[in-house]
């Protein structure tokens, strides 16, 4: 049975949290974000942690339970059965979790996943009513963006429905891991044609920035679209910057307070 989530929020703004928290942290994270979310007058329900997935549920009871968002960095592209190690879609959504991410270049790299694989784990993911995060980016600098992520988007969603809605993360994979993300006049031109592209799914897409995203590059990007909305993305991904609840608070206010100004 599709769980039914609430529409997706017209800002997001999550993190992935890789491998680096544990328990412990994990435990604190939620209150101390939530408690600056509060502060700063941002929605949690806005902001949303991908976590490893043994800490869906510590993080569900508590900064889910606070009305932020609980997602998960990857999902077996198997039903459930004899496949030793695995989490299942009907799995993740049971636990609560409402989006989950495909494609990430270091799952493309590390454990040689495929646009093939990949594209079954936005549809299991999708059948459950979860919205997937599609991670897109060209892999070299100076490599055609928009070609890349045309054909990444065809390959790994093409047409199929997501009733959860469908959020896209452009992250270069020459960023990720840098010190300084891409080019703030390059993010909006790729964000730019990202919204053409999916414009034909209509209001269920979402289209973030990540690769080294860090306090102040939402305002960049924001100053280079030049007024042009469509060239600003809903929010960023963040990955080591969001491990710091202070540092993911901070960018968030930062993100939400410039949305605001834009979505009537």
């Amino acid at each position: 049975m599709t769980t039914r989530f609430p529409p997706l929020p017209r800002t997001l703004i999550g993190t992935s949290t890789k491998s680096y928290l544990g328990a412990e942290a994990a435990r604190s994270w939620g209150p101390i974000v939530l408690a600056r979310l509060q502060a700063a007058g941002v929605d949690p329900a806005s902001t949303y942690i991908c976590p490893a997935s043994a800490l869906i549920p510590l993080l569900r009871d508590g900064f889910g339970a606070g009305g932020g968002v609980v997602g998960a960095q990857d999902v077996s592209a198997y039903p459930p059965g004899p496949f030793t190690g695995e989490v299942s879609a009907p799995l993740l959504a049971e636990l609560g979790t409402r989006m989950v991410m495909a494609g990430h270049p270091e799952r493309r790299r590390l454990f040689a996943e495929s646009d093939d694989t990949v594209s079954t784990k936005v549809r299991v993911t999708a059948q459950e009513g979860m919205a997937p995060v599609v991670v897109v980016g060209e892999a070299i600098e100076g490599e055609s963006a928009i070609a890349a992520v045309s054909a990444q988007i065809e390959a790994v969603v093409g047409n199929t429905d997501c009733p959860g809605g469908l959020v896209v993360a452009y992250e270069p994979a020459w960023a990720i891991g840098r010190d300084r993300p891409a080019p703030a006049e390059h993010i909006a031109a790729v964000v730019r044609a990202l919204r053409n592209l999916l414009a034909p799914r209509g209001d269920s897409v979402r289209v973030l920035y990540g690769g080294s995203a860090q306090p102040g590059t939402f305002t960049a990007i924001a100053e280079a679209a030049q007024c042009d909305a469509q060239a600003v993305p809903d929010g960023v991904f963040l990955g080591r910057a969001g491990v710091d609840p202070d540092s993911f608070a901070k960018v968030a206010a930062e993100v939400w307070n410039i949305r605001e100004r834009l979505v009537v």
